[in-house]
């Protein structure tokens, strides 16, 4: 890959315009969907307030899903990808975002909720934590609102309302969007139409290896592939990205690895748990194959 298609702060992107709020209020019917989204957009404005954390932030997975794109799979999941070296980063992000999530939520509107950081938890172990090949956080944002007991447990370091929001280290990020936060003043960075893409067909392959199932990257795939007219430079955008990614995990991508039995084995496995994020949950089959026919129509010959 080129590069002017690595990222970088001189790199051109697109800027996109996310109307948060109206997300927030389309889970107003379920209670504690609808707290879970209030504190997403505080989070998310307060990291696009904050200098060091907004160029250094990439939303991927669930959460870009639904404002980039306006996937219907209801997740709670709010996943970055982090430029910053991992143990500076860790030891600071803490104090940025309690300085940021008050002032965030009352420029927001959201009187009646108060947010905090409650743990930071350095993954896979936080012995020599930046040391891993692929380390992440693990940060819990309670909330509370005033005056009341969540508050009182807030205070004390033990609140039960919580959204997780998970980062993770030394993965290249090859480009991003600009997600500009309707209402916030602030925009994010975020992963593209490409990367997620090359993304969610790298963790596909690499289930075997990681012993892990990746049911949503096949629906996620093929909902992307319904609602995007793909190009042929999409495909090959697509393709040089997937390589690059497969590089940095130590897999070798190539024309028929997504035919192996276990990486279809792997993805199938409870699909039918999805029922729970969607209103309707088409076939597994049709799903994989619309997945399967992109990867098999990237321009492998020319890669």
């Amino acid at each position: 890959m080129s590069d002017t298609q690595n990222t970088s702060d001189e790199a051109e992107f697109d800027i996109v315009d996310v109307d948060v709020r109206s997300w927030v209020e389309a889970a107003r019917s379920n209670p504690a969907q609808y707290r879970d989204r209030q504190v997403t957009e505080i989070v998310l404005a307060a990291i696009g307030l904050t200098p060091n954390l907004n160029t250094n932030l990439v939303l991927k997975g669930g959460a870009v899903m639904a404002l980039a794109f306006k996937s219907n799979r209801v997740t709670a999941d709010v996943d970055f990808t982090s430029m910053a070296a991992p143990a500076a980063f860790a030891d600071q992000i803490a104090d940025d975002l309690n300085a940021m999530l008050p002032r965030t939520a009352i420029r927001l509107g959201y009187l009646n909720l108060l947010c905090r950081v409650q743990t930071v938890k350095k993954m896979p172990k936080p012995l020599n934590f930046d040391e891993f090949d692929f380390p992440a956080l693990r940060i819990r944002i309670a909330s509370a609102e005033p005056g009341t007991g969540e508050e009182k447990r807030l205070e004390t370091g033990k609140a039960t309302r919580v959204l997780d929001i998970e980062i993770s280290f030394k993965d290249q990020v090859y480009a991003f969007q600009m997600l500009n936060l309707a209402g916030a003043g602030a925009a994010i960075r975020a992963f593209t139409l490409h990367e997620i893409i090359a993304e969610k067909l790298r963790a596909l392959l690499q289930q075997p290896i990681r012993n892990r199932n990746r049911r949503q990257d096949v629906y996620d795939i093929a909902f992307l592939i319904e609602t995007n007219k793909l190009t042929a430079k999409d495909r090959r955008i697509i393709l040089e990205t997937l390589i690059e990614k497969c590089q940095t995990r130590g897999i070798v991508a190539a024309p028929n690895s997504i035919d192996d039995p276990e990486v279809r084995r792997r993805a199938e496995v409870d699909w039918n748990t999805l029922a729970v994020e969607l209103d309707d949950l088409p076939p597994f089959e049709e799903r994989f194959a619309m997945m399967r026919d992109l990867y098999v129509s990237l321009p492998w010959q020319r890669s």
